[in-house]
Formats: structure tokens, sequence, C-alpha cells
């Protein structure tokens, strides 16, 4: 078993050079989706990746799980239709304290003033199929946090999103990536079955379900960068010593191309 989970925040235009890392326009996206359709991919849900890691089941070495931080309402405008029309879910870790409001917490940060999701999307992104998933209250840094903030920013941020749709929510997302072993073991005490981190590389049967690797997807990834990430699930790209023979031996290994000189 051998999996890749993809990591989106915005799917829009950058407006501040800080999102430019961030955003991910409407274009690029669809031609995301469309890459990994083309190059053989599954697309299935971080529940069946779970399932799989906890049960030591089998599936495909070449899936892929599609997850979305902060809960920015151009998921629901700009994402949903793209993954609608591609018959792919998703999943979307929602900062609960923001809902229907705006994305004060990365103002610092060098962000645009931004709407976030309402409820009423929310449900109706749940309707249509997509797994929603918490992201604390107000997007903390839950490593630096004390103890007993950091319970309320896991805890409580559940059990809003389980009030607003009226089901269990199973999964987490650690803001920032931040993360310590008192954090993660809060986690797994809050009934979530699984956590999402930012460190790279495939997840396997021994990943620990808390601690879920990623790989981001930045707004400015090139097709051929974003065809890298979907195979090795790095972050970032290697220098540009190593590339060439990173590239030779992946095009290679897929068939992607045939190159006898590179």
């Amino acid at each position: 078993m051998r999996a890749t989970i993809l990591m989106y925040h915005m799917i829009d235009t950058p407006v501040t050079p800080a999102e430019v890392r961030f955003c991910r326009t409407r274009e690029n996206f669809r031609k995301d989706m469309q890459l990994i359709r083309e190059a053989g991919y599954h697309v299935i849900s971080l529940k069946t990746l779970l399932t799989a890691i906890k049960n030591n089941t089998h599936i495909p070495d070449n899936a892929i799980v599609i997850t979305f931080d902060d809960g920015l309402a151009c998921n629901y405008e700009n994402a949903l239709p793209i993954l609608q029309e591609f018959g792919y879910s998703a999943s979307f870790f929602v900062v609960t304290s923001k809902i229907s409001g705006f994305n004060d917490f990365s103002w610092d940060y060098g962000f645009s003033c931004r709407r976030m999701l309402s409820t009423s999307e929310i449900i109706a992104m749940a309707q249509a199929g997509m797994d929603i998933g918490s992201h604390t209250v107000n997007h903390v840094i839950l490593g630096k946090a004390k103890t007993q903030i950091a319970i309320h920013e896991i805890r409580d941020s559940k059990a809003m999103l389980e009030d607003a749709l009226g089901h269990e929510i199973p999964h987490f997302a650690y803001p920032f990536g931040s993360w310590n072993p008192t954090v993660r073991d809060v986690v797994m005490t809050a009934g979530y079955t699984g956590a999402c981190s930012t460190m790279p590389w495939p997840n396997r049967p021994d990943t620990d379900p808390y601690l879920l690797r990623r790989s981001e997807i930045k707004g400015q990834d090139a097709p051929w960068q974003f065809r890298l990430k979907l195979h090795f699930a790095t972050n970032t790209m290697p220098p540009i010593t190593e590339m060439r023979q990173l590239t030779r031996k992946f095009l290679e290994k897929t068939g992607v191309i045939s190159l006898r000189k590179f």
C-alpha cells in the first residue's frame, strides 16, 4: 500500500504576494485533476485510506487523497464544481470560529481579506459527498499552545461541526502542521480516527494515522512539478543538480515519455 495525500488551500487567483504559494487558479486545479486521471491515479477518500492503514488492507499503490485546509469560500465556489466534474471526493478541514466569517487569522501573514465557508455551504458540500474535517476553532499553533487551549481547540471544533452537520466528524488537520506528542494524543482521545500533518512522503501501512503525510501543492507548481509530487509525495522539489536524474527515472518508470537523451 502506498498513498499520496495532496494538500491545497485556495482555488482562486492570488491578490497579494503572500498568497501566490497558497492560491492555485481554477485553470491549474482543473489541469491537476486531468493529470490525475490521465496518469491512471485512483482518487480515494481519507476514510478509505485510514481503514486500509488500520486493517492493513489493500488499496492501489497509485492512490491519491485530495485535501483542503482552512475552509475558505473559494473551496465551495471554485474547487467543488471541478471535483464534481471529475467525480472526485475530497476532505475539507474547517476553522470553525470563522464559519460565515473571514480569514482574519491569516491577515498578519500578508493575506487579503477573504470570505470563509458558510454553514449552508459546508452542509451542501457534505451532501455532495465531500468529507468535512476539523482545523481547530481558531487556527492556532497547537505545538506551542497550552494543553487546555489545545484541548479546547481540538474538541470544541469537532463538536461545532457535528452540531452543524448532524453526523460524526472523524478527521482533523493540524494548523501550520504544528503538533507535539501531547497534541497528537488529545486528537486521538477526542474521538478522531485520523489526522493530517504537513510532513511529506507517501503513506504506508506503518504510517501513524494521527500523523498522515501530505504533499503541498503550491500555486506556482508547473504541470511537471505536479506530476513529480504525485509520484514522490514531496513538498519541495529537489535541487536542480538532482532533478534531471529524478525526472528521467520517473518518466521512464511511468512511461510518460521515452527519452534516449536527457
